[in-house]
């Protein structure tokens, strides 16, 4: 079985989308798998419109937080459900479309988990600036060798990503998976994904969680040294 894991937080313009492309899309590897949609909280209709679409697509599993924990909170209770051999992770913003998948499951039998890497990344100059200064703190510090730290396209063996003591709440979640999963000895494949501009809804970075993630990367930085 393959398990797609869609967090979400305040989506209520997107996710009906999200869900019903991807139901389409799975159905045409003709595979078992499950969608568990993790709402985080959101303030807006996100959780009406996923228990209408609970009712349409036997598929979909609702996780919901009653106040917003962060996206790392929101990966892992998906991980934590997932009953699939396979676990796959992508935003429900549309900035990535689910099909990359198709690519990922061809490439993840000679590794532990296949990650991506946004071609041409369609965000705001201050979120490329952060990101690149994420990833050389990465390389510095953790000494990770990969293109797109936060690319929120991964393809994981469920029996690996669950082995991952991960606690990270928010975007640091990412790191994590990836120090954690070097310290252990985990391979893993990079691959190139399309990446399109955000066209509804807010994204969740602010400088706020910016600040955050880089005081528990040197937290994460000490635990794991």
């Amino acid at each position: 079985m393959l398990s797609v894991v869609l967090p979400l937080y305040n989506e209520e313009d997107n996710i009906a989308k999200v869900i019903r492309t991807a139901a389409e899309f799975l159905r045409t590897l003709k595979i078992h798998f499950e969608i568990i949609a993790v709402d985080d909280g959101s303030r807006d209709r996100s959780g009406e419109i996923l228990k209408k679409l609970g009712l349409e697509f036997p598929e979909l599993i609702v996780v919901s937080h009653n106040q917003n924990l962060g996206y790392g909170a929101a990966l892992r209770s998906g991980f934590s459900q997932a009953r699939g051999e396979l676990i796959f992770f992508t935003d429900s913003d549309l900035q990535i479309k689910i099909e990359e998948l198709g690519n990922f499951l061809k490439n993840i039998d000679s590794y532990d988990f296949v990650v991506g890497y946004r071609m041409n990344r369609q965000d705001p100059w201050h979120r490329r600036l952060f990101s690149m200064f994420f990833n050389l703190l990465g390389r510095f510090l953790f000494k990770i060798r990969v293109r797109d730290l936060n690319c929120a396209a991964k393809l994981f063996r469920a029996e690996m990503i669950k082995s991952l003591p991960l606690s990270s709440n928010g975007f640091l979640v990412n790191l994590e998976i990836f120090a954690l999963a070097q310290k252990r000895g985990f391979k893993f494949l990079e691959l190139p994904v399309t990446h399109f501009p955000r066209l509804k809804g807010k994204p969740l970075s602010s400088f706020r969680q910016v600040f955050r993630s880089l005081t528990g990367l040197f937290k994460l930085w000490s635990r794991l040294n």
